[in-house]
């Protein structure tokens, strides 16, 4: 999570540069944005920015000393610039594009004294690889915003703790102030020593000027005749966090009750504000005069939403929110309209847009569990508060690549849950949930999801209990202590270079673990106080958790999911039933697979897949496909190779694969298929063959996963099954890489076999040539988005 910006105009001009006024976004329903189209109207803004730049920067007029402070001539002169490179970096773009770096030389040797400009400035160093000259650039700016807060003697109410325009300016404003602490906060990021004082006369400055109906207008209100507004309510909250950051970092560090903090309650009100007038967000109707900015306000609320970790404001998803309206105010020339009687001109607006599509949209490194104990109401959930926002940050600096944290409730709908591939519980009480929340966890892991639990203060009793839980849900598998070669200590980061070596322990179902517990090290004290010198291991084990879980693919937008939700409103037009074979071994490490692709062809090809549980004791009847799997040795009785065989001759299908690519599995079948079939061998089946030709998905590219590839290299191509031919069909299909893995959709490393896309794509091929299935794709209908042609 790195430093954002937030901003309302103050007055015309400095608009045009990096002035705005944060409004809260909800507006009337519409089509919800789809993931293409978020990014689509990414790449036109980009374009249209590059498009306005002149002589390398974005400047639109000479530099006037003598024009007022609050121009972008006058005293916030090189703002523009520095809103435009800032977004264009904070997107994803290299600071070594031609385009971008005379921009980058202008700001490097361009004198700046605005409040705007300079804070601004500062999110574009912090984007910048940090060389000593870097470092000492956000050094000069962070020390001379430091120098320009309106001191003790500041005589007009609110503006102690306040900024102005330039230096020497007494008078203030809470837009102008946001934007010197988001440059204070990027500064203190890169290792810029601020004084703690700082924080303190800050914190008071926003907890003073606060409404008593919770939110902030511009100025403290018994000096203004302005109302409250959604963007300088979030301009207040976003502040108070920042100033959280450092003044109550030690919080929780010992495990015990604390009570709330002033800044505490003055976040709580500010979000019920705005939870309470989300319906004047990212709305075309006007609700203040000369005070919405509905556009640069989104930003805003994207930082309160990464910065609390909060889906939801009130009732409202602020991202799907934002997007949505988002894409439909887009020009056709990619452009956004300017604000509010014309205060932000198109190239400032495109630019906060651009911010809160791409860095609001950035994808969900881990989801934190709001969860209480029977009978014990208060939250033991959240000691360490900022843990997880710190691990985000780290990991997004380390990865140059954003990434976001999300808290989420037991009541959260299930969608929610698969925001992120990891779900955080985080404690030092012994756990304990009603049934109805174990039997959600459990869903969560058999889904493809990844728990990893946190003993904060190393708790025994916070381990004990989550070890029974496991032991309750998964009975089959055991906790041990993760080997020293494990992917977890191995995949980024080398444990063998830890100073200090916290201790996990994991639950494996044979091919992916399914629970991860950290008993001892405590890394969450090291993630809540931001430690990291002498204590890396903590942060590279986080990375190193994340990096196994969605190795290879990742995860590239906010609400990503590879769990798919059966859609109720078609209606199935086919039926498959499929025999699933339980053996004596592990035959079901994934039962979420068939879940999810029954609902991916319910979806797509209104084809019911019902699938039931049988035993070899008895002949398989009344299916024409079964299907065969496990991670260990197989061993099958004669009988139930002969009911095996018998099913396969009377013109059943086999399906056999090695869930997780397990060589034990896979050489055992090989030997039972000899033994069942002694005339008869397996035979790679051709790519060319019809069994690839079934159905809409012969258009998905055959594809392995990232660990298969690393291990075999240029050895691998088109797909690898292989079948034992009975008269004119495949009697037998086989594979002995993963299957069944990838049908639960996540990017687990470790894996040997075919990423999630292909392993679905195999098995509906599969499912369809044997039932001979012709089955055309359900076309999903999405709602073009008509572009305004610019004024």
């Amino acid at each position: 999570m790195r430093p954002g910006v937030l901003h309302a105009p103050d007055a015309p001009g400095i608009i045009a540069v990096v002035a705005a006024a944060l409004v809260l976004l909800v507006c009337p329903p519409v089509l919800a944005a789809t993931p293409q189209q978020i990014q689509d109207t990414i790449d036109r803004t980009k374009q249209y920015i590059y498009s306005q730049q002149q002589n390398g920067t974005w400047e639109k007029s000479p530099r006037d000393p003598e024009n007022r402070a609050n121009l972008s001539s006058g005293g916030q002169w090189g703002g523009t610039t520095a809103l435009a490179v800032y977004a264009l970096l904070a997107s994803g773009e290299n600071p070594q594009d031609p385009r971008l770096k005379p921009a980058i030389e202008f700001l490097m040797q361009e004198k700046m004294v605005g409040v705007y400009a300079l804070g601004v400035r500062c999110q574009v160093w912090y984007f910048l690889p940090q060389s000593p000259q870097i470092k000492a650039l956000m050094a000069q700016d962070a020390q001379f915003l430091l120098n320009m807060i309106n001191g003790p003697d500041t005589k007009i109410v609110g503006g102690i703790g306040q900024y102005g325009y330039v230096p020497g300016t007494s008078s203030y404003s809470h837009s102008r102030s946001q934007y010197a602490v988001l440059g204070i906060w990027a500064a203190a990021q890169t290792g810029v020593p601020i004084p703690i004082q700082y924080w303190k006369f800050v914190e008071q400055s926003w907890l003073n000027n606060q409404d008593p109906s919770g939110g902030w207008s511009y100025m403290h209100p018994q000096v203004t005749t302005q109302p409250v507004t959604p963007g300088m309510t979030a301009a207040g909250v976003a502040s108070l966090y920042i100033m959280q950051d450092y003044l109550y970092a030690n919080r929780g560090l010992d495990c015990r009750p604390s009570a709330p903090v002033p800044s505490d309650l003055a976040i709580e009100a500010g979000m019920k504000w705005l939870a309470d007038n989300m319906d004047k967000i990212a709305s075309n109707q006007r609700f203040y005069q000369r005070r919405d900015f509905p556009i640069v306000t989104l930003y805003g609320i994207e930082r309160i939403g990464v910065a609390s970790g909060r889906k939801y404001i009130g009732s409202v998803d602020w991202f799907s929110k934002g997007a949505d309206w988002l894409v439909t105010q887009q020009n056709r020339n990619g452009s956004f309209p300017a604000d509010y009687a014309g205060w932000i001109p198109a190239l400032p607006s495109s630019c906060f847009a651009l911010l809160f599509l791409a860095r609001g949209g950035a994808p969900i490194l881990m989801n934190k569990l709001e969860y209480a104990n029977e009978g014990q109401p208060d939250a033991v959930w959240n000691h360490r508060r900022r843990d997880l926002a710190n691990v985000a940050r780290w990991v997004s600096l380390q990865s140059e690549k954003e990434y976001n944290w999300q808290i989420v409730q037991m009541e959260s709908p299930e969608a929610d849950w698969h925001d992120a591939p990891i779900l955080y519980i985080a404690g030092n009480e012994a756990l304990k949930l009603p049934d109805e929340h174990k039997q959600k966890l459990k869903n969560f892991v058999e889904q493809g999801g990844l728990i990893l639990a946190m003993a904060d203060c190393n708790s025994r009793p916070f381990t004990e209990s989550f070890r029974k839980l496991l032991e309750e849900l998964f009975p089959d598998y055991q906790l041990r202590v993760l080997p020293e070669d494990h992917l977890i200590y191995t995949s980024r980061f080398q444990r063998s270079r830890w100073r200090s070596k916290p201790q996990v322990m994991g639950l494996s179902n044979g091919v992916r673990e399914l629970a991860l517990i950290v008993a001892s090290g405590d890394p969450a004290r090291d993630w809540q106080t931001g430690t990291i010198k002498g204590r890396e291991s903590s942060w590279e084990l986080a990375a190193n958790i994340h990096q196994y879980a969605v190795v290879g693919a990742g995860r590239h937008y906010r609400g990503f999911s590879s769990w798919v939700h059966k859609d109720d409103a078609i209606k199935p037009t086919q039926t498959i039933t499929l025999a699933r074979v339980q053996t004596a071994g592990n035959w079901n490490p994934e039962p979420g697979g068939w879940q999810r692709l029954a609902a991916q062809l319910h979806n797509r090809y209104a084809v019911e897949l019902v699938s039931r549980v049988v035993k070899l004791d008895q002949p398989l009847t009344d299916v024409k496909v079964a299907h065969l799997t496990g991670t260990d040795d197989l061993s099958l009785t004669a009988q139930e190779q002969a009911h095996l065989k018998k099913f396969v001759e009377d013109g059943g299908t086999l399906v056999i694969d090695a869930a997780g690519g397990q060589g034990a599995f896979a050489s055992a079948a090989e030997k039972i298929l000899a033994e069942m079939f002694p005339q008869k061998k397996l035979e790679t089946i051709d790519e060319n063959d019809a069994l690839y030709k079934t159905g809409d998905e012969s258009q998905t590219a055959i594809a392995w996963r990232f660990y298969t590839r690393h291990a075999r290299g240029s050895a691998l191509h088109g797909p690898h099954l292989q079948g034992i031919r009975i008269d004119d069909r495949w009697g037998v299909i086989y594979s002995r890489e993963d299957l069944s893995s990838g049908l639960v959709g996540n990017e687990t490393d470790g894996i040997a076999g075919y990423t999630p896309a292909t392993a679905t794509r195999l098995m509906t091929q599969i499912l369809f040539h044997a039932t001979n299935i012709q089955a055309k794709g359900i076309t999903p209908v999405v709602q073009p988005i008509k572009k305004r042609k610019a004024k």
